[in-house]
C-alpha cells in the first residue's frame, strides 16, 4: 500500500528581479533554489535573536543621541539665559557706577577715593573668579580623570 506524503511546504513569492538572483546563486553554487532557500531559513532561524537585538541597539543609540542633543540644547538654553542676566546686571553696575561718580564732590581727593573702591571692588572679584576656575577645573579633572 502506497503512502501518500502530505504536503507541508510553504510558497514564497519573490520580485522577479530577486528571482533571478537566487538562480543565479543556486547555478553558481551547482545546487537547488529550494536548497539556497533553506539554508537562508536556517541562518535566520539561529540568528534571529541577535538581528532582533542589532535592531534594538540602534533604536537605543537614537534615543540615547536624541536625549544627548536634548540635554545640550537644554544646557546652550541655561548658559545663554545666565550670560543675558549677567549682560543686564553688568549694566546696572555700570549705571550706579555713573550715578556715584556723578554725584562726587569736585574734590580731588572724593575722586581718588572712590576709583580707590572701584580698583579694589574688582581686584575682590577677580579673586573670586580666579578661585571658582580653579575650582572648576580640579572637578572636571575628577570627572574626566577618573
Amino acid at each position: 500500500m502506497a503512502v501518500k506524503k502530505q504536503y507541508q511546504g510553504f510558497y514564497i513569492g519573490l520580485a522577479a528581479a530577486d528571482r533571478l538572483r537566487l538562480a543565479q546563486l543556486a547555478q553558481e553554487k551547482k545546487t537547488t533554489r529550494t536548497e539556497i532557500a533553506r539554508e537562508a531559513i536556517r541562518w535566520y532561524l539561529e540568528h534571529h535573536e541577535q538581528i532582533a537585538g542589532e535592531t534594538n541597539e540602534g533604536e537605543l543609540a537614537q534615543a540615547m543621541k536624541y536625549l544627548a542633543d536634548q540635554i545640550v540644547k537644554a544646557q546652550n538654553n541655561g548658559v545663554d539665559r545666565i550670560c543675558k542676566m549677567l549682560a543686564r546686571q553688568g549694566r546696572a553696575i555700570g549705571t550706579l557706577y555713573e550715578l556715584s561718580w556723578m554725584s562726587l564732590p569736585d574734590d580731588e581727593n572724593a575722586r581718588q577715593a572712590f576709583e580707590a573702591a572701584a580698583t579694589k571692588a574688582k581686584q575682590r572679584m577677580a579673586k573670586h573668579v580666579e578661585n571658582d576656575e580653579r575650582e572648576l577645573a580640579e572637578r572636571m579633572k575628577k570627572v574626566v580623570n577618573g
